[in-house]
């Protein structure tokens, strides 16, 4: 008797394998292959190769902070902001290179850049106003308008999840003030065609 008393207890004080659900956060970080992505920055001392999750800052305190009632409307309203206040740019003009990435607090101070300039600036002003870091990316890729305008290009996604999948949020090639939920998925956008590969504060993608 008292052995199946015992028994009985062990079996009630059993611990139970709790299986925790998939976050927003695990399901976008890991659907993709990860890597490491450098870029070659020139600075008046000489090149250095700099992780480009670098250029994430979002503690800058220079970084304005973008309002909105949804994350939604965060992301367009930062959209609208950038489109408003800064001048595309090329690099030659600016900055005397055919090829230099400004840091956010480059681009607030000169209020120019190209593409990546303000994508990067971009997708810091929607981290500093309140929209997970995993909702933001900044890709690089292949563009053709189908006018022989071809290229690579730097743009932010940002994911919607009302709709479950990625927009396209760029400043400067090809503008659109719509409603996030209005947008169609990135993957389908005419212009916008391979990806290189895309970051967010935290992770590098291979070809997203």
């Amino acid at each position: 008797m008292l052995n199946w008393l015992i028994n009985l207890f062990k079996k009630k004080v059993e611990p139970v394998t709790v299986i925790p659900p998939v976050t927003l956060e695990d399901q976008l970080n890991n659907k993709y292959p990860k890597t490491d992505m450098t870029y070659t920055r020139s600075e008046t001392d000489g090149d250095y190769s700099i992780d480009v999750r670098d250029f994430f800052m979002v503690n800058d305190s220079s970084l304005p902070l973008i309002k909105g009632d949804t994350d939604d409307e965060k992301a367009l309203n930062c959209l609208i902001w950038v489109i408003k206040n800064i001048t595309y740019t090329p690099d030659k003009k600016e900055y005397g290179m055919d090829e230099y990435w400004a840091f956010p607090y480059q681009t607030l101070k000169r209020k120019k850049g190209d593409c990546e300039d303000g994508a990067i600036l971009l997708a810091n002003l929607m981290i500093k106003s309140g929209i997970p870091y995993y909702k933001i990316r900044i890709s690089a890729g292949d563009v053709d308008d189908g006018k022989g305008n071809k290229g690579g290009h730097c743009y932010v996604t940002y994911y919607c999840e009302e709709k479950g999948y990625w927009v396209l949020c760029d400043w400067c090639y090809w503008q659109n003030l719509d409603p996030i939920n209005k947008r169609k998925n990135y993957k389908d956008e005419t212009y916008y065609k391979s990806t290189w590969f895309s970051w967010n504060q935290k992770y590098c993608f291979v070809g997203v």
